[in-house]
């Protein structure tokens, strides 16, 4: 192998190395199937966060249509749309964010959506 080959090829594990260890940010959302909500995190949360999943700011996204399962009695009458992103206000009142297709995976709606 060519010295110039290797060389390149270390500074490309360096960097990226580089990148994925300064990359300490995380991003999560709520995915809400059916009956059940389950918060789904891209990168690593700090351990000492609350998971508080009906929190004002937290992301929401709605594999079927359905309420809140477990939400606070303001939200308990919420209803989300199957393929939609809405993001929980101060006053406890879903706002609509996005829409994005069925097949997208859980972690990709985490880093895209997440906050």
């Amino acid at each position: 192998m060519p010295v110039k080959t290797v060389l390149a090829s270390l500074c490309t594990l360096f960097l990226v190395s580089l990148f994925i260890g300064c990359d300490k940010d995380y991003r999560q959302v709520v995915v809400v199937d059916g009956a059940k909500a389950e918060l789904v995190t891209f990168g690593a949360a700090p351990k000492d966060q609350p998971q508080d999943l009906w929190a004002p700011g937290r992301t929401l996204v709605f594999r079927t249509d359905s309420p809140l399962p477990g939400a606070p009695a303001k939200l308990a009458k919420a209803l989300g749309k199957a393929g939609h992103v809405y993001r929980i206000g101060k006053d406890l009142v879903l706002e609509e964010v996005a829409q994005f297709q069925p097949t997208v995976p859980n972690d990709t709606l985490a880093y895209t959506y997440g906050n």
